[in-house]
């Protein structure tokens, strides 16, 4: 009876023995490929694909699928996207508290601008679509936390950015307004020719030359003034006294 129950103990450790292993060497595992890395252009409705196209003022959106090919739990996985080159990273630590990480690219090719994050745009999503949670912004500068990854499952990470292209401020040009005759600035393409001449001389005023006789002041004109009365009273004295002698 002894060695029946002895027989019956070894037979039931048997499982343990054989499922102790598979979970020891399964402490949680990122699996990588190619296809977990895709972007989409919103704006002209695109597909997924690992490269596309974009141009000033579309937005893109990132799809990163992080599987854990093991049946150990992955906490705190985390994605972290450089949006100018492509690349995007992913890590997690596993039940044996070593890091677990994969990489990949998604690649936005700009003929013009750059890629600038839409602030409040990721997302995370269950593998069956049926869940999708909102997660803080981070995930194109130091990274985002997208949670905990169970064993033998997968979720995607979804982010959007928008090309931005910086603006040429207008060209200017210094003109002749014709109706003020006054050098004005204006856009080169507000420029009307008639009302503006590009011939900066035509703003330029005619001088009236006007000579001046010098000015003796108000002293001086009463000396004047007197030595003329004195010259005729003497002249007619003169004359007068030419007249009394004969």
């Amino acid at each position: 009876m002894k060695k029946l129950a002895l027989a019956v103990a070894a037979i039931a450790a048997i499982p343990a023995l054989l499922v102790s292993p598979v979970f020891a060497d399964s402490p949680g595992q990122l699996s990588n490929g190619a296809t977990n890395y895709k972007v989409r252009n919103v704006t002209t409705n695109g597909d997924y694909s690992q490269s596309i196209a974009a141009v000033c003022g579309d937005t893109v959106k990132y799809s990163v699928t992080l599987a854990n090919s093991d049946y150990g739990l992955l906490k705190d996985v985390t994605v972290k996207a450089n949006l100018g080159s492509g690349a995007i990273n992913a890590s997690a630590t596993n039940t044996e508290g070593n890091t677990t990480s994969v990489s990949g690219s998604a690649k936005v090719s700009l003929t013009k601008g750059s890629l600038q994050y839409v602030p409040g745009s990721t997302v995370r999503i269950t593998s069956d679509g049926s869940k999708t949670t909102s997660l803080s912004d981070g995930v194109a500068t130091s990274g985002v936390n997208a949670g905990d990854l169970n064993g033998s499952t997968q979720m995607f990470v979804q982010f959007q950015a928008k090309v931005s292209c910086p603006t040429t401020p207008p060209k200017q040009i210094k003109v002749c307004e014709i109706d003020t005759k006054k050098v004005v600035t204006i856009n080169e393409s507000d420029f009307d020719s008639s009302k503006y001449s590009k011939d900066l001389s035509d703003c330029e005023e005619t001088t009236t030359v006007v000579t001046e006789l010098p000015h003796t002041g108000p002293t001086n004109g009463i000396f004047v003034a007197v030595g003329l009365a004195a010259i005729t009273a003497g002249a007619a004295y003169f004359v007068q006294r030419r007249k009394i002698l004969g």
